[in-house]
């Protein structure tokens, strides 16, 4: 059973005495090695039992999972045993929703996941048949037939590595046996501080969910805010369960992220708060399903939080994104 751990506290005073010519770089790059440490101790104890055959790797949105797979895919390969990665996004089917009671359509639900056709592809992939995954487009929001070129066919020696919000469901990983797979919870797992807490690990990934939203999903900023409400309650079903089930717990939180993430969401923020208040701001994307009609689910409590956020990332200093490295997990929501 794997326990939240390494909880990194850091104060803006910190992340001001970080910047320099010489100092960032070397602050960057110690931040960034810390999270490759954690990918080579994991590698190192699959790559000793030949038994493992998959990986699961679960936690709530916005925690880097993507990335953390494809660097341990890639760490994997490096040592011998080629890893294959599987995304449980691309299975999503969104044909029936449910919705909370503001009228909030519920996209983190397992529901929303195509279960039979990922333990079917899962099992086929373990059994050394060739699958081709689906592709889900976020951008319109519709599942696609996967491209050929993307077949899956995993040799003996290679471990399937399985990424998505419920991973650690035992709808989908129960079905390999124990001594055959690892399972990984990943999470930031910090907090920022400016003589009183400006953010905690559930309001990190809300700026990482904010600035990918908007780059990403064609989302902005008060549209993120609004449904956050959902995604909270949401994982709070099954964060424990999968916490509980993993066998190792790692940390995505970077020491410098906030140098990086705080602006570029206070500048998300703030260009959707000038449109609110010209009444030009376009409804939310995830209430287009929404059987209510309403443009938001509450867009008065969202402007609140949205104001809130500004007054405390007003705090944190600015540093230029071209700082981070091409390979960090922080691309995964500031990545063009």
């Amino acid at each position: 059973m794997a326990e939240l751990r390494d909880r990194l506290d850091i104060t803006v005073e910190e992340l001001e005495e970080s910047l320099g010519q010489t100092k960032l770089p070397r602050f960057i790059a110690e931040s960034e090695k810390l999270f490759l440490d954690r990918i080579d101790a994991i590698c190192d104890e699959i790559c000793s039992d030949p038994n493992k055959r998959a990986i699961f790797v679960s936690g709530p949105t916005s925690s880097g999972k993507t990335t953390f797979t494809l660097r341990l895919s890639e760490a994997l390969t490096e040592r011998g045993r080629k890893g294959y990665h599987l995304s449980l996004d691309d299975y999503y089917s969104l044909k029936e929703l449910t919705f909370d009671r503001d009228g909030r359509p519920d996209f983190e639900t397992i529901d929303t996941l195509d279960t039979d056709r990922i333990v079917h592809d899962i099992n086929a992939i373990l059994a050394g048949e060739r699958v081709i995954p689906p592709f889900f487009d976020f951008t319109v929001r519709q599942q696609k037939e996967g491209d050929p070129a993307d077949a899956i066919e995993m040799d003996g020696n290679g471990v399937l590595v399985v990424e998505g919000l419920h991973g650690l469901s035992e709808r989908i990983s129960g079905h390999v046996p124990d001594e055959s797979c690892a399972k990984v919870f990943i999470m930031p797992y910090g907090n920022v501080y400016c003589d009183s807490k400006l953010m905690d690990s559930t309001e990190i990934r809300l700026l990482r969910r904010i600035v990918r939203d908007y780059r990403h999903r064609s989302a902005h900023a008060l549209a993120t805010i609004d449904y956050w409400p959902l995604i909270t309650r949401s994982e709070e079903e099954y964060y424990s369960e999968y916490l509980t089930r993993a066998d190792y717990h790692i940390n995505s939180f970077l020491a410098y992220e906030s140098l990086i993430i705080a602006p570029m969401a206070l500048h998300d923020i703030s260009e959707a708060m000038d449109q609110a208040m010209k009444g030009t701001i376009a409804p939310s994307v995830f209430m287009e399903r929404s059987a209510t009609g309403k443009p938001f689910a509450d867009l008065s409590a969202a402007l609140n939080k949205a104001a809130k956020l500004q007054s405390h990332l007003n705090k944190i200093p600015v540093v230029d994104p071209a700082q981070v490295p091409a390979e960090s997990i922080l691309n995964e929501f500031i990545g063009a």
